[in-house]
This record gives structure tokens, sequence and C-alpha cells, in this order.
């Protein structure tokens, strides 16, 4: 009777692909527990430090993080917490680029490890081709990380190029390490984010009406 999207993106596909009436799909966004975020300002930062937090897929745009590497100051490093298939080529082009030093992978991390290691960044980079909603990057933000996202898919959603700023496809490595430069350490203002009881009251509401 009525249909659930994440996001404007998600909604739009479901327009187009499956002829759907516009009026019963309601975008309700997935949420964060902000009650996981509370306290973490005091937190020490790493400024150069660049973060990845996700599968390792090569639609994700990890890549583009450790090519972009090498043309920012040694001062710089990245931090890739996940797992996939792609981490193999990704350790491959890390130790081809000599960035051994200063790159290191992770694998998965506890979650409630996550909101510290979002919080010590100086900024989140997330570059994939496709997302429904990346619930990653509102993770970031609720952890006051200013964040780089692909300008495709629901990851556009995101960018207001005050917190959260945009980079086209196909991602070039000088462009790329030049938004790195500019927004690393930016200070995020205050985000509307949806925390997870907030989402359930609007899905109850909706099955109400």
């Amino acid at each position: 009777d009525r249909i659930i999207a994440v996001s404007k993106y998600e909604k739009n596909l479901l327009l187009k692909d499956f002829n759907i009436v516009k009026g019963k799909i309601s975008v309700i966004p997935n949420g964060v527990d902000l009650s996981e975020f509370s306290g973490l300002e005091q937190m020490p930062r790493e400024p150069k430090t660049i973060l990845y937090v996700g599968r390792l897929e090569e639609y994700k745009g990890v890549q583009y993080i450790i090519h972009a590497l090498p043309l920012l100051g040694k001062e710089f490093s990245a931090e890739i917490e996940g797992r996939g298939q792609y981490k193999p080529k990704l350790v491959e082009l890390v130790a081809k680029l000599g960035l051994n030093d200063r790159v290191k992978f992770y694998g998965s991390v506890p979650h409630q490890e996550l909101p510290k290691i979002y919080a010590s960044a100086g900024v989140f980079v997330v570059l994939s081709q496709y997302e429904c909603f990346c619930i990653v990057v509102a993770e970031a933000l609720a952890a006051k990380t200013p964040c780089i996202v692909a300008n495709t898919s629901a990851l556009v959603e995101w960018v207001d190029n005050k917190n959260c700023f945009g980079i086209d496809y196909p991602v070039n490595y000088t462009g790329l390490a030049e938004l790195i430069t500019k927004v690393i350490g930016t200070k995020v203002s205050i985000v509307k984010l949806w925390d997870w009881d907030e989402v359930a009251q609007q899905i109850d509401k909706l099955y109400q009406e």
C-alpha cells in the first residue's frame, strides 16, 4: 500500500524503474544512534588523517584516496576501516605507490569503537559510484567530522559545501588532493540527522495512516 525509500535518489529509482504512483512513496531516511556520539567534542583529532569506513569494493572508490595521497604532504595519512574482495588490489596499490607507512588497514572494527574513530579523523571521504543513503556519512557528521563525497546517487544529497563537500566523477586525483587540503579540519556546524527513535516514530505514523 505504501513504499518507504531512504532517500530522494531511491524514490526516483522506484518511480523510474517500477512505474509506481508517486504518492505511494514516502522518504524516511536511515538514522543514527546520536547518543553514541555525545561527548566526543573533547576527543583529540589527528588533523591530517583521511578516514574511510565501509566495504572494500571497487565501486566504493577507496583507490582514489590512495592515488591522491602522494599529491599531499607527507604529514597526511589514510585510515581504511572495513573488509571486502577489493582489499588485495588496494594493498597492492599502496605498495606500488610506496605508501605503506602512510596507509593503514584495520579490517572490521567493533561498532562501539566507530564513534571515536570518526571523531579522531581530520576528514571522512567516501567516493562511491552509487549509494541509496550511505549511513557512514551520517555517522561521520554526527562525530563532527567534515566529509567529502562523490557527486553521485544519494551521496549528492549530503553536499552542502559547509560540512560535506562534493567532487565529480571521474575523480581527478589532483582535484581530490586540493579538496582534501581545503576541507580537512573544517569545523562542522549543525546538521539535521535523524535519530533511530525519530525514524521509528515516522514509520509508526505511516502505518497508522
